[in-house]
């Protein structure tokens, strides 16, 4: 989506560290994508100094971490209304709902 849960998070609980996901390739999809991304995303990243990482896969998660090249932890991963984001809806409902049934 276009981050305002994680924003609203991070308000919240200004005290804790929280690192953003999306789907999206890149800031300029994000953008193209929510018309509110670019504002959103600069207070959680300038004021908050927080990170968002692009391209996250959730089916896909030890890959992405171990790409970044980092041994980061996390204490908490939180799916906030998780999406495929991909087209298989329109090769079959059916399988579409099962990989969505798999994500969670």
């Amino acid at each position: 989506g276009d981050l305002s849960f994680s924003l609203a998070l991070k308000r919240a609980y200004p005290q804790i560290n929280l690192t953003a996901s999306t789907l999206v390739e890149s800031p300029a999809e994000l953008y193209q994508t929510y018309a509110n991304a670019v504002e959103t995303s600069k207070e959680f990243q300038v004021t908050w100094n927080e990170q968002i990482i692009y391209g996250t896969d959730a089916t896909k998660l030890e890959d992405k971490i171990k790409a970044s090249g980092e041994e980061e932890k996390f204490d908490i991963v939180l799916f906030n209304h998780p999406h495929l984001g991909d087209g298989t809806l329109f090769e079959s409902e059916q399988r579409h709902a099962e990989r969505h049934y798999a994500l969670l």
